[in-house]
């Protein structure tokens, strides 16, 4: 047992800790202490220097005297001060280089001329990337006078009124004589008119040689461009004897998923004098639409209907989705209403293979139905079928009345000719407006 005088050895840790813990808090103030001294000393020095540069720029920069703007008036005097324009005052230890005004004379070109004003929202862009504009050719000018409006390989023509058309169309004609064979080649098209919100178009193309076929031939879709390429070639079957009367027609179209297809524009050829002896190609401008009327559409507007076209290749399914229609032809004259339904029959060779129909959508001129219709085909009938839209409306007493119909197939027209090779060349369901016909 240790004795009362005895210090614990826990006191003794305990002063030790203490002892080190005050020698530490004493050395951190002193060196801050030191610190903040010395930061400060550093301070009073550079705000002596500051002022010592001060001081010496002050008195290496030449002094001026404030020129007087007024002549003090005359005893007697009571008219007004007299202005006096002051003489510029330059340092004389800076010398300002000035340029030579010796005038310049020549006769072939002027030295100086007045540049025209640029506004400030006038942006610059480089020559580089601006696209050449076809119209903006001038037809008059000296270096154009050896190509004619029709000439080989590569020629523009020349229009009067430039400005007017909303694009130019570059195609090529081939004949074969042999195969009485005429090839019309889609090459490409020039500064269309925007017809998206995007700026953009989804322009496609419809060919034709009027009036001996009646078939048209129709291009690929080409979306979100004003400049599209087409290349692309659409055979016609024509005489020789019939050639010179036969008009070569390319319809410009913007294709619209979820509306009608608008048509932009028109090029027509005849071939009353064009040489075909060889292979011809050349650029048309494209007429807008309301300069040809027989563009417009000459059947009654008696409604639309929407649906999409899908077809399976590997389980040999074709479906059809109803999706709506719209504006059809009100039954009820009283309530302007109808009580619609649609029935889609398969056709081969003239015979009706299958039919299928939606719901009745009762009391309504706009029917939405999103109803899918399966059909069985096989891959080898399906080029050879076409089908067959009937919006029809129910009557509770009485025989069913037909509002209109839709025709699609490969001998079908128009838009109606456009989704069916669509259908064809796509597995994706493909949805487009149709107007009804009677």
């Amino acid at each position: 047992m240790a004795a009362s005088g005895d210090i614990p050895t826990y006191m003794i840790v305990t002063y030790v800790l203490l002892s080190l813990v005050l020698v530490l808090l004493i050395a951190c103030i002193f060196y801050c202490i030191c610190r903040r001294r010395k930061t400060s000393g550093w301070y009073e020095h550079q705000d002596v220097d500051d002022y010592n540069i001060t001081q010496s720029l002050k008195a290496a920069s030449p002094k001026r005297r404030s020129p007087s703007f007024r002549k003090p008036p005359r005893s007697g005097d009571m008219s007004p001060p007299e202005l006096v324009t002051p003489e510029p005052i330059e340092p004389k230890d800076f010398i300002i280089p000035r340029s030579p005004t010796t005038p310049v004379t020549t006769d072939s070109f002027t030295v100086e001329q007045p540049q025209p004003s640029i506004s400030p929202r006038q942006a610059r862009r480089k020559s580089m990337t601006v696209s050449l504009d076809p119209r903006e050719i001038d037809p008059s000018s000296k270096m154009y006078t050896k190509s004619g409006p029709q000439s080989r390989q590569g020629s523009t023509e020349s229009t009067g009124s430039h400005g007017q058309g909303v694009g130019m169309m570059n195609f090529s004609l081939k004949y074969n004589q042999e195969m009485n064979l005429l090839t019309v080649r889609l090459i490409e098209a020039r500064e269309l008119q925007p017809r998206d919100f995007s700026g953009t178009s989804d322009p496609y193309c419809k060919v034709s040689v009027v009036p001996i076929s009646t078939r048209v031939m129709q291009s690929k879709v080409h979306r979100k461009t004003l400049d599209p390429e087409f290349k692309e070639n659409f055979v016609f079957e024509v005489t020789e004897a019939d050639l010179r009367h036969q008009i070569v027609k390319i319809e410009l179209y913007d294709f619209d998923q979820f509306s009608r297809d608008e048509c932009i524009g028109l090029v027509t050829l005849p071939l009353t004098n064009i040489d075909l002896s060889d292979k011809l190609e050349l650029w048309k401008e494209i007429k807008p639409v309301e300069e040809r009327p027989e563009v417009v559409r000459e059947s009654p507007d008696i409604g639309d209907v929407m649906f999409s076209l899908a077809y399976l290749p590997s389980a040999e399914r074709l479906t059809v989705v109803i999706l709506k229609a719209r504006n059809i032809r009100p039954v009820d004259e009283r309530k302007m209403t109808s009580d619609p339904y649609v029935k889609v029959s398969i056709f081969y060779s003239g015979k009706r293979l299958k039919k299928k129909k939606t719901s009745t959508k009762h009391h309504t001129i706009n029917p939405v139905f999103n109803e899918a219709l399966v059909f069985s085909v096989g891959q080898d009938f399906l080029r050879h079928l076409y089908l067959e839209f009937h919006i029809m409306h129910e009557n509770r007493l009485g025989q069913n009345e037909v509002l209109g119909r839709v025709l699609l197939g490969p001998d079908a027209q128009g838009e109606e000719l456009a989704h069916w090779n669509e259908m064809i060349t796509s597995n994706k369901p493909i949805a487009r407006w149709h107007a009804l016909i009677p």
